[in-house]
């Protein structure tokens, strides 16, 4: 009798274990993870700051005026934004804004770079 309760209590106690326990990364892990989305970072800031060099360098120039001018101001109001989101997303661990701006950043330069360029 006393071999059926503590086989029933041992049932009993297994049973309230959690049975999907979801892992925790490993330290190690986070820090690639970190390492990754500061490369992207870093590469995303220095994209921008490349094309906005290549606008100032061009409006200063007058190569760049007219409607290719206002295409290219449009594209670096909303890289400039989305470089923003992006700083405070990642300054405040918010990975699916970081990413979204990301990618509105990457867009944004991207649409720029094609009116410097006449394009």
């Amino acid at each position: 009798m006393k071999t059926l309760l503590a086989l029933s209590a041992a049932l009993a106690l297994g049973a309230c274990t959690p049975t999907n326990v979801t892992s925790i990364p490993a330290p190690v892990e986070l820090a690639g993870r970190t390492a990754v989305d500061e490369e992207a970072r870093n590469g995303i800031e220095l994209g921008y700051k490349a094309f906005r060099l290549a606008l100032e360098l061009g409006v200063d120039t007058g190569a760049i005026k007219g409607a290719r001018a206002t295409r290219a101001r449009a594209a670096n109001v909303a890289a400039y934004r989305s470089v923003g989101v992006m700083r405070q997303a990642y300054a405040t661990a918010n990975q699916a804004d970081w990413l979204a701006a990301a990618r509105s950043a990457n867009i944004a330069v991207e649409q720029g770079i094609a009116a410097v360029r006449g394009q």
